[in-house]
């Protein structure tokens, strides 16, 4: 068959052949495969041009994935299997990527623990999970991880604790420092450094005036005498409020 026709498509060529079939193709593998102008191929020339150039588009798909934003490894494999490339073309593309830089799972796991500590309120174990479901090398995140300057974790941890004081209503002493501990192990923070800033923090930051009142108009109706005061005075103590303050 002759190529007797060429028709730019986006980012590829349709390759016209005497007979009326045509082949769309990338530039790179018409340049491969000096597709020239009146150019006769055998089937079996053409069948070639096609696997290479199911490659090209594979390598073409996982490009503009990683053009969004960075991506592990372990990402790209992923999205281009839900595309059901197979095993070989999809090892070859990697393979592929790597060579040419566009696939670093160290510049990865980097880039990453850098953004999550400056954008997010992630600490430092959170990151390291997150890394680990992506693929990354337990060894190559904790050393990155390891890098973070300590006093900066601190630093970040201590405002935002100040803040979590702030807006968490309905509690007060060791229920308010329970919580904050819980709340900060769940975001990723080391225990010994949550303590160590809840050591000089006052939880005694609640309206226990305010609260005995709301709990008042709930119970009063419902008991009186010793009874309302001890049905008030154990819930205040489970909201972490000192009821002898009042008296």
């Amino acid at each position: 068959m002759k190529i007797v026709k060429y028709k730019k498509c986006k980012n590829k060529y349709n390759v016209y052949f005497d007979g009326g079939n045509y082949v769309s193709l990338y530039e790179d593998i018409i340049l491969k495969y000096s597709l020239l102008l009146k150019k006769e191929i055998t089937d079996k020339e053409l069948e070639s041009i096609k696997i290479d150039n199911t490659k090209e588009e594979i390598y073409d798909v996982a490009l503009k994935y990683i053009s969004i934003k960075m991506r592990s490894r372990k990402e790209i494999e992923t999205y281009l299997k839900k595309k059901e490339y197979s095993y070989s073309d999809i090892s070859n593309t990697i393979e592929r990527l790597e060579k040419n830089g566009f696939i670093n799972d160290e510049m990865y796991a980097k880039a990453y623990i850098n953004d999550k500590f400056n954008l997010s309120n992630s600490g430092p174990n959170k990151i390291k999970k997150e890394l680990l479901k992506q693929g990354i090398k337990e060894e190559i995140i904790d050393n990155y991880i390891s890098s973070i300057n300590e006093e900066e974790m601190i630093d970040k941890l201590d405002r935002l604790v100040n803040k979590k004081i702030k807006t968490t209503k309905g509690c007060s002493g060791n229920v308010l420092k329970q919580k904050l501990i819980n709340y900060f192990i769940n975001e990723g923070y080391y225990l010994k450094d949550i303590e160590r800033i809840l050591e000089n923090k006052d939880f005694n930051t609640g309206n226990v005036k305010k609260e005995y009142d709301k709990l008042y108009n709930r119970y009063f109706k419902k008991y009186s005498g010793y009874e309302l005061d001890m049905i008030i005075k154990q819930k205040l103590y489970q909201k972490g409020y000192n009821y002898d303050t009042m008296k």
